[in-house]
């Protein structure tokens, strides 16, 4: 019997599909009950006439929430869907099991994750996230990776350069399927952008404020390079994999995007 390619959030091959956490990464450890606060929440937009419900997750406080179960397959019928609409076969699944889904989210300081519901049943409709980047880990990690750094970014956006400047990725954004294109991508991605400049603010004395704030992502040129460019990302590099790359008949590229948040 053959493996399944797709375990442990790899693809074909070994790939890593995008967002997918650096080796090494850490889960987030069960809590107790009552030594964690409660999340964030408050009202999101309202979809087709129904109102739904925002909340910010720090990490400790997403491992107890019962909402991972719904969320992680939102997230795989998403992806799924994503690189089936540009001819990437993905047979298998994103997220394999629910602790793969945290262990995405990681643990490492300044993480969060937005998670949207509907409001009548609490179940998830969109979810993103971000984390601070660093791009030494991650060009030492993926150093002689081969095929398995295609989906992960190995430089720093063009521009940054002075001491201090604060980089932050965009990390497994996902809306459900049948309400895309209804502004909560959006909607997302301008919370997760107000929290990171609100995070990095904090730092007091480590010289948050006034620190110039990067975001990056990296995506599918082909499924959503001109959603980001429309939200002021600009390219930084792209890497070009031709016909029959992960069995796909056309091929596709992965570019790799930035923008600055605060100057």
């Amino acid at each position: 019997m053959g493996s399944d390619p797709h375990a442990n959030g790899e693809g074909t091959n070994g790939i890593l599909l995008p967002g997918t956490t650096l080796p090494g990464q850490q889960t987030p450890e069960l809590p107790e009950q009552n030594s964690v606060s409660p999340p964030h929440s408050f009202p999101g937009p309202t979809i087709d006439g129904r109102q739904t419900t925002t909340t910010l997750y720090e990490p400790a406080q997403l491992a107890l929430s019962p909402i991972i179960p719904t969320l992680y397959r939102l997230i795989n019928k998403a992806f799924k869907h994503s690189h089936n609409s540009i001819g990437i076969p993905f047979q298998g699944e994103r997220l394999q099991t629910e602790s793969e889904y945290l262990k995405q989210v990681g643990a490492d300081p300044g993480t969060f994750v937005y998670i949207t519901s509907w409001a009548d049943s609490g179940e998830p409709v969109a979810t993103a996230g971000a984390h601070r980047y660093s791009g030494e880990e991650v060009m030492a990690a993926f150093e002689g990776g081969g095929e398995r750094s295609t989906f992960n970014r190995v430089r720093m956006p063009r521009g940054v350069g002075g001491r201090g400047e604060e980089v932050w990725e965009l990390k497994l954004m996902a809306v459900d399927v049948g309400f895309s294109g209804k502004g909560l991508a959006g909607h997302l991605m301008r919370l997760v952008d107000g929290e990171v400049v609100r995070r990095v603010g904090e730092m007091g004395d480590e010289g948050g404020v006034g620190r110039k704030v990067w975001m990056v992502i990296t995506t599918v040129t082909e499924a959503n390079g001109e959603f980001y460019r429309k939200r002021r990302y600009v390219e930084d590099y792209e890497t070009v994999h031709g016909p029959g790359f992960m069995g796909t008949p056309k091929g596709f590229r992965v570019v790799h995007m930035s923008k600055v948040l605060r100057k």
